[in-house]
């Protein structure tokens, strides 16, 4: 397996001399008892990471599964928990009290990962997306950037974080951060599949000993934004605001249905998921499905006793065209926001539908 990977070849060791779980549970998109219950069957089938975001809105969620195992045989020591940072410009300053939220609401006294969630703590942005080119904007994000960061640095100082690191950061803006970082991000969590490598910015990460983690591994539902799944009563600043969609249909993309993807799946007799998963572990990154369906999920983790051939390997580096799901690609029909909007025809839209996890664990 590429990569600096653990005797198992089930986690990374990061920067920091840490473990990260070469595979975990995305949590965005859940919500109330669905949440609790998908985190609860990742934790029962050997997940050991879960995944999380303020801006979810599902933490308290998260926190419920959380209580509930460590009430058996697991231990707090035992699940790597990573969060988000959502700040904007006017709370920099309150960098310290949202990560406390985080911890309040997950109902534990650290985190093993603290992330920041967007390159710009002015808006959601998207790693895809080159800086301004206004001058003047260009450097009031690396003043915010700066001001962020070493906000970041104090939490670890403080041990409420164990590692930090960013979200959705371009090859240009992990190269800013280092100029001025005194703690080297330890990851870099980025939108990676066989449909948009990053080969570019995962060399660069690597390089520096940031760890690639990818988020969407297996492209995403067909969302758009409307009312909340969660019934998270957590705690909150006042005007946070939320990613918050009405689940879909779950589209896994055009991925699935390849038939390079499909001949490697038959050949291993695994499914076209586990196939993608494990090219993104052969890659040396780690991976983060989201899903509320418990089968899958089983499935999903089920990617280490196994491997890709050179050939097989060599085919899903050379699928194209190279398209994400979040950036202004013109291939992608995309919300303002960046995110997919409704009706949006995308090639990592629906080629099929399959059941929907919200009606097949209601």
């Amino acid at each position: 397996m590429k990569g600096k990977v653990g005797l198992p070849g089930n986690y990374f060791v990061l920067n920091t001399g840490d473990k990260i779980p070469a595979i975990g549970l995305g949590t965005w998109q859940s919500g109330g008892d669905l949440c609790v219950q998908a985190v609860k069957t990742a934790l029962s089938v050997g997940y050991r990471h879960i995944d999380c975001a303020h801006l979810y809105g599902n933490e308290v969620e998260v926190g419920e599964a959380l209580a509930e195992a460590f009430k058996g045989s697991l231990k707090r020591e035992d699940v790597f928990l990573t969060s988000k940072l959502y700040c904007t410009m006017n709370s920099l300053n309150k960098i310290e009290n949202y990560v406390r939220v985080s911890l309040k609401n997950l109902g534990v006294s650290y985190l093993d990962l603290y992330l920041m969630h967007w390159p710009d703590s002015s808006a959601f942005g998207d790693a895809t997306d080159p800086p301004s080119k206004s001058g003047s904007e260009y450097r009031q994000f690396l003043n915010r950037l700066k001001k962020a960061w070493k906000a970041m640095e104090g939490l670890v100082e403080l041990g409420l974080v164990r590692a930090i690191g960013v979200s959705n950061f371009s090859v240009e803006q992990i190269k800013q951060l280092l100029k001025f970082a005194k703690i080297v991000p330890a990851v870099n969590q980025v939108e990676l599949h066989p449909f948009w490598r990053q080969d570019e910015l995962v060399k660069l990460c690597q390089l520096k000993g940031i760890h690639v983690s990818a988020h969407t591994p297996l492209g995403v539902p067909a969302s758009n934004p409307g009312p909340s799944d969660s019934s998270s009563g957590g705690e909150d600043e006042p005007g946070t605001p939320r990613i918050s969609f009405r689940r879909s249909r779950s589209v896994h993309g055009p991925m699935l249905k390849l038939s390079t993807v499909e001949q490697i799946a038959d050949r291993h007799r695994k499914t076209p998921e586990q196939v993608i998963l494990r090219w993104g572990l052969q890659r040396g990154t780690s991976v983060l499905p989201c899903s509320l369906k418990p089968d899958r999920i089983r499935k999903n983790i089920d990617i280490f006793s196994w491997s890709l051939t050179d050939d097989e390997w060599n085919r899903l580096n050379h699928i194209e065209p190279q398209v994400c799901l979040f950036g202004n690609s013109p291939l992608n029909t995309l919300s303002e926001s960046g995110f997919v909007s409704e009706g949006g025809c995308g090639p990592l839209q629906a080629v099929h539908e399959m059941e929907d996890d919200m009606e097949s664990n209601a």
